[in-house]
């Protein structure tokens, strides 16, 4: 994964997926969670689903990073992206704007940019796994 400088990127999104349902498990009544989380995710999934969806999410993300699968990477870069736009939108709808904002639709945008370098097969032309 070293060698591959935009998968640091992809890294650090699984790293912010895991750590925003930890702490949205770990610290409930957050006031950073309640503003820009819970009015919007809970009208689909009860919030502990969103939770568990998160970390699963990172984990599926960071494990397919670590054994350099370009289907599990493609598969991810998709649930991610889906995930983070799905952050983005109800942060800006649901949460003010708050300043979460920022890194959500960036971390969406860096996913969908690998998600797209799969499927048009620029990361099997340029890089050798």
């Amino acid at each position: 994964m070293k060698t591959h400088d935009h998968w640091f990127a992809e890294w650090w999104s699984s790293i912010l997926l895991m750590i925003v349902g930890m702490y949205g498990l770990c610290v409930p009544n957050s006031l950073i969670i309640h503003q820009s989380f819970i009015n919007g995710f809970l009208k689909v999934l009860p919030f502990d689903v969103w939770q568990w969806l998160f970390i699963g999410f990172g984990l599926f993300q960071f494990t397919a990073l670590r054994c350099e699968s370009m289907i599990g990477r493609g598969v991810a870069a998709f649930f991610a992206s889906s995930l983070l736009i799905w952050g983005t939108l109800n942060v800006a709808f649901y949460g003010r704007c708050h300043f979460s904002l920022v890194a959500w639709g960036i971390f969406a945008v860096i996913n969908l940019y690998a998600l797209a370098r799969i499927m048009t097969r620029v990361e099997k032309r340029y890089e050798l796994l």
